[in-house]
């Protein structure tokens, strides 16, 4: 997925997140109140995956051209994520996984760079890779998953974000989110020979998210 390939990983060693992402069972929608006044975390997702398979593969990939190309993979849930925020790295990261399937799992980061929750600004592109860095990545019903290497391309999106004080909670939006694709979920089997051929065709990832009360996760 994305300009840069993803890392294909197998169930046998797990699907690497990020170091730092790990820490015991995660559940369906974290309504803990380790903070008193703290309402439940909310949140609200969809997510649409366009395939595009470009006529000059029509001949070198017959198939992916024929069974790949204007396909579409939707989901959409509320309130079945596991999301929370975290400190690393001299910032502020953003962490949603959807958890409304069993197979298929999709999980997206956002890294605000040099921010701590008290500065974290109110609306900013998401194409502004000097200020935020975006990961992503996705489990598949064969059991294997990928991820971005590293900061992926943003092609659009913007974030917008409130902050309680009080609580030490954050609420927001992340809107138009759109990534790079190099993969049709349903369909995925590991290796996935398609891949170059659905990213340099232009096929994407785009998400929405609305959240309400994300808590810090240590």
């Amino acid at each position: 997925m994305f300009k840069t390939l993803l890392l294909p990983i197998r169930a046998a060693l797990g699907v690497l997140f990020t170091a730092s992402l790990l820490v015991g069972c995660e559940a369906d929608s974290d309504t803990s109140d380790p903070v008193s006044g703290v309402g439940p975390t909310h949140t609200t997702f969809s997510m649409v995956d366009s395939m595009k398979v470009d006529p000059a593969f029509r001949d070198s990939y017959p198939d992916a051209y024929q069974k790949l190309r204007g396909k579409t993979y939707q989901v959409a849930a509320q309130d079945k994520m596991v999301a929370y925020f975290y400190e690393e790295n001299n910032g502020i990261t953003l962490y949603f996984k959807d958890t409304s399937l069993v197979d298929n799992r999709s999980w997206v980061s956002i890294h605000f760079k040099n921010r701590t929750l008290q500065n974290l600004p109110a609306t900013l592109s998401l194409k502004d890779a000097t200020a935020v860095g975006v990961q992503n990545g996705q489990t598949f019903a064969d059991e294997s998953g990928a991820m971005s290497p590293g900061f992926v391309k943003v092609l659009d999106g913007t974030v917008s974000l409130q902050i309680n004080e009080a609580t030490k909670t954050i609420s927001g939006q992340i809107a138009n989110l759109k990534l790079g694709l190099d993969y049709y979920v349903p369909t995925y089997a590991f290796p996935n020979r398609e891949g170059t051929v659905l990213r340099n065709s232009g096929s994407s990832r785009n998400l929405n998210l609305v959240f309400d009360n994300l808590k810090k996760r240590d």
